[in-house]
């Protein structure tokens, strides 16, 4: 399927030139990206279309081709634009306990602010109605999104315990764990109107809490002249 390009952290990178004619014009691009993340959250696949797409942005249908291939590769980089912003404190993870506390606690509050937000529950709503139609959807939305959130997060507390900031540990099984404490059942609540959107202060709780949890589950083992405060 082609996609757009995208670097280490998942971020969507400016278009490079493919062939002969100009080069992407790079607002183009960021004003095809805006549109198509409104349109995606929006809760309607019907919605979300090239050609609205292109209506929504002020350009051509061609344009929106010549920068995403397809609509497949357009919704692909609105996901990895999604989640470079949600997991931009892992960018440049600081060492020691206390630094890798205040990371995890930011990213936390970034994750969990758009995992309660009207954005996710109308897209995991749509998701739900057609998993059973538009399967290649669903497939990409976790791929790229919770399985590769997952992933990055795991390699960030592996490093954590490479340098002894935590002990070895299953990275994955980790990182599952954070996000599964910072989750509980809110989003099903959310997701089947069950429940009410969490405040700040709920948020704050949940998220320092689970953290604590974590770094109390792997905190190095005591050694001599080490100090664990």
């Amino acid at each position: 399927m082609p996609t757009s390009d995208a670097d280490a952290s998942g971020a969507p990178s400016v278009p490079r030139a493919a062939g002969r004619g100009r080069p992407p014009d790079p607002a183009k691009h960021a004003a095809i990206l805006d549109a198509a993340r409104r349109l995606f959250f929006s809760g309607s696949i019907q919605a979300l279309n090239i050609e609205a797409v292109a209506r929504a942005a002020g350009v051509s249908k061609v344009t929106v081709y010549s920068h995403f291939g397809d609509l497949q590769g357009l919704i692909r980089a609105v996901v990895l634009l999604q989640r470079s912003e949600m997991t931009a404190a892992l960018d440049d993870l600081p060492s020691g306990q206390l630094g890798l506390r205040q990371a995890l606690i930011d990213l936390g509050y970034a994750l969990m602010g758009f995992l309660t937000s009207d954005d996710y529950v109308a897209l995991q709503r749509m998701l739900a109605t057609l998993a059973g139609q538009e399967t290649w959807l669903g497939t990409l939305v976790y791929r790229d999104g919770a399985e590769a959130t997952r992933d990055r997060l795991a390699t960030r507390l592996a490093e954590a315990s490479a340098r002894g900031d935590l002990r070895a540990h299953d990275s994955r099984l980790a990182a599952e764990q954070l996000l599964g404490i910072w989750q509980g059942i809110q989003t099903t609540g959310l997701l089947s109107g069950g429940c009410p959107r969490p405040d700040a202060s709920e948020l704050r709780r949940r998220v320092e809490c689970g953290v604590d949890v974590l770094l109390r589950a792997y905190a190095p083992e005591a050694s001599p002249g080490r100090d664990l405060r």
